[in-house]
């Protein structure tokens, strides 16, 4: 054998089985072990439609024994076909109870029977994260688990908590509150609305979206504290409006009702209740959407890679485009996600 692997053999083994080697092993594995698992059980996996670039899997963390579970306000939760996944295999409908713009926020309930019951985090009690604190990070990143396998766990550490001033494309991060920066690798497809919780298991934040940093255009690690979060999901559950979410006023209606119709051949529903849907009530013979196949009744879910919450969003996203510029427009119709191609009139 050679001299060099025969001695590097013995390092290895001298130190693997040195006996606090060994122990301290088992007291890492006592300590998190424990917490691990707790997590895993608490993360449901959720699928939805992927639309474009835009993947079709998630995550959300359970917050009542009943089945409501707290995720990011992203594509899934607006093309309205979301099925969840909880850690045993049993698989749900998972239907919106509202969304928090201004927090990135959603709740869903599961579609569970009366005897359903589920393990779940106390939203209501929360820690505060310390630099360099060790966290564990729970989430269906890159589609691994689909049935009762458990969530993947990522290990790392709290590097700040800072406000964050990132995005994506036009879409810009809307937290105001400091979030928790992580030296951990959790910007991953399908991690947004993953659980950040301690070493030893006591929940911290929800895990964010894949964005860059507006200032370095670095993907940024990140997770939104819980006690941020709180009102928000008080709110909802409790079918209040909390904070605004609508969009500015200095962007609504850049394209007016008759500029829809005059250039693109749409009217939509009328706008009778605040983040009214993006309902088509006409189409214009021979006109743009004709041509390109939307129909009366559409629902637009989507422009580009820009999620449409309302009449509203439609008309600010449809005004940024030049003539001749290619739009690709997302529809539900009749409960089947669509894809149309027009170019702006």
């Amino acid at each position: 054998m050679n001299i060099r692997v025969f001695l590097m053999t013995a390092v290895c083994v001298a130190v693997l089985c040195h006996p606090f080697a060994n122990a301290g092993a088992n007291s890492a594995r006592e300590v998190e072990y424990p917490a691990v698992r707790a997590g895993q059980q608490v993360v449901v996996k959720l699928f939805g439609a992927g639309v474009g670039t835009l993947d079709s899997y998630g995550s959300g963390i359970l917050i009542s024994d009943d089945g409501h579970v707290l995720t990011v306000w992203n594509h899934l939760v607006n093309t309205g076909f979301l099925t969840a996944v909880v850690s045993d295999g049993r698989r749900f409908r998972a239907n919106v109870v509202g969304t928090n713009q201004e927090h990135d926020v959603a709740v869903l309930k599961l579609a569970a029977d009366d005897d359903d019951t589920f393990e779940f985090i106390d939203w209501k009690v929360t820690t505060d994260a310390l630099p360099a604190e060790s966290v564990l990070a729970f989430s269906n990143m890159f589609h691994v688990a689909t049935g009762n396998e458990p969530v993947s766990v990522v290990h790392g550490v709290v590097a700040c908590t800072v406000p964050l001033n990132a995005g994506l494309g036009r879409w810009t991060f809307p937290v105001k509150a400091p979030v928790y920066v992580l030296d951990a690798i959790t910007n991953n497809s399908g991690a947004a609305g993953g659980l950040l919780t301690s070493s030893s298991g006591e929940p911290l934040g929800m895990l964010g979206r894949e964005i860059r940093h507006r200032d370095t255009d670095m993907w940024v690690n990140y997770a939104v504290p819980l006690k941020n979060l709180q009102p928000a999901i008080a709110a909802i559950l409790e079918g209040r409006r909390f904070g605004s979410t609508t969009v500015t006023d200095d962007l609504k209606s850049v394209l007016s009702d008759r500029q829809l119709t005059a250039g693109f051949g749409i009217t939509l529903l009328p706008s009778i209740v605040e983040k009214t849907p993006a309902y088509i009530d006409r189409i214009i013979l021979d006109s743009v959407a004709d041509t390109a196949g939307l129909r009366r009744g559409d629902l637009v879910l989507m422009v580009g890679d820009d999620a449409i919450l309302s009449a509203d969003d439609l008309r600010v996203r449809l005004s940024g485009f030049r003539r001749g510029q290619p739009i690709t427009v997302t529809v539900n119709r009749n409960d089947k996600l669509e894809t149309i191609q027009l170019r702006a009139p």
